[in-house]
């Protein structure tokens, strides 16, 4: 697929991005602040945080507000580079955000359905998205029970898959949200994928394919290491039944060795001989101890450095700029908690 020019703009803006993210040595520095405010004052004088928070009174800014900024930040930036889509490229990029905001949202509401703490919903949605999303956020908002989000949610390729975690049990009327959000997700990933194959084609769709594929297999591998884990007398059919859809099925034999592992450390041993592996060191694959944050780090910096994609591009500035905001996150909480500079710098996943 030739590349069209105004799209080339998405590369370089990526690519400037990449080259003002918060590096370690300012990250330290973080992790040296007592407050909040001083963590907010360092982000706005001596990170490129600056213009997004340009209207903070770091003095008096809450750790929540400063999270909501920061997330609004991000979107704005989506959307920055969005603009310079061609109409045939734009409906993978809208998906590949918006839909998963809206999975988000939902998901919020099912855990919020759980707890009979629904009223809460509408002071937490990210209102500056709103006006893009598909799903009504003000039906959302009058929502009570599961039965009145599945009607809310009618015509949307949410419904279906929602539709049979409908609790019929009126003495335990609690929804199942990691079957829920397994189902919302094997929606997204099968979305996405269908948008890419009619999207591209070469190189383009071939990286494109590469990093989502080895993106779930990877968070596979993290379901699959906390199950084995946490989890020691679960059998292998049952883990199977937490994963995602593969974007690619993996090798069935290595798949069925690596579940039947008698520990986590012998099934993260056997997943180094896995094709979506191939090529990383042994530190790399300890990551997938870490969680799906270490992921998208150890993606964005393969395919950032050697991409000539637009879309790679802008998939990888999604990994990497959310990656950024939960570090922040990280330190703010981890600060409030006095944790020791070292100590927080641990919960951190640094490019």
């Amino acid at each position: 697929m030739r590349t069209d020019f105004s799209e080339n703009a998405i590369s370089a803006k990526v690519h400037a991005l990449y080259g003002r993210r918060i590096v370690r040595s300012q990250y330290e520095e973080l992790c040296r602040k007592h407050s909040t405010s001083e963590i907010a004052a360092y982000l706005k004088e001596r990170t490129h945080l600056a213009e997004i928070l340009s209207t903070v009174q770091p003095a008096t800014v809450r750790s929540d507000q400063l999270e909501s900024i920061l997330h609004k930040g991000r979107y704005n930036k989506y959307l920055d580079l969005v603009k310079y889509a061609t109409p045939k490229t734009r409906e993978f990029y809208r998906s590949y955000v918006l839909n998963l905001v809206e999975i988000q949202l939902i998901l919020q509401m099912i855990r919020l359905i759980n707890i009979d703490r629904t009223s809460e919903f509408i002071i937490s949605y990210p209102a500056f998205a709103a006006s893009d999303l598909r799903i009504g956020l003000d039906r959302l908002a009058k929502v009570n029970t599961y039965d009145e989000l599945l009607q809310a949610l009618e015509g949307t390729e949410y419904h279906d898959p929602l539709l049979r975690y409908r609790s019929t049990d009126k003495q335990n009327p609690t929804i199942n949200y990691a079957g829920c959000e397994m189902a919302l997700m094997n929606c997204y990933y099968e979305n996405l994928k269908a948008i890419a194959a009619r999207t591209f084609s070469g190189k383009t769709r071939q990286e494109i394919d590469d990093i989502m594929a080895t993106k779930i297999a990877l968070e596979n591998s993290i379901i699959g290491y906390r199950l084995k884990k946490y989890y020691p007398d679960m059998t292998p059919e049952e883990i199977k039944g937490y994963m995602l859809g593969f974007w690619r099925e993996p090798p069935r034999k290595l798949l069925d060795t690596a579940l039947n592992a008698k520990t986590a450390e012998e099934y993260l041993e056997i997943l180094k001989n896995a094709r979506y592996i191939s090529g990383l060191g042994d530190e790399e694959i300890q990551s997938i101890g870490l969680g799906s944050q270490a992921i998208r780090s150890l993606l964005s910096q393969r395919y950032m450095r050697r991409t000539q994609h637009p879309a790679v591009a802008f998939v990888c500035f999604m990994f990497y700029s959310e990656m950024e905001i939960d570090n922040i996150v990280r330190i703010v909480e981890a600060v409030r908690y006095g944790m020791a500079p070292n100590e927080i710098m641990q919960l951190l996943v640094i490019l």
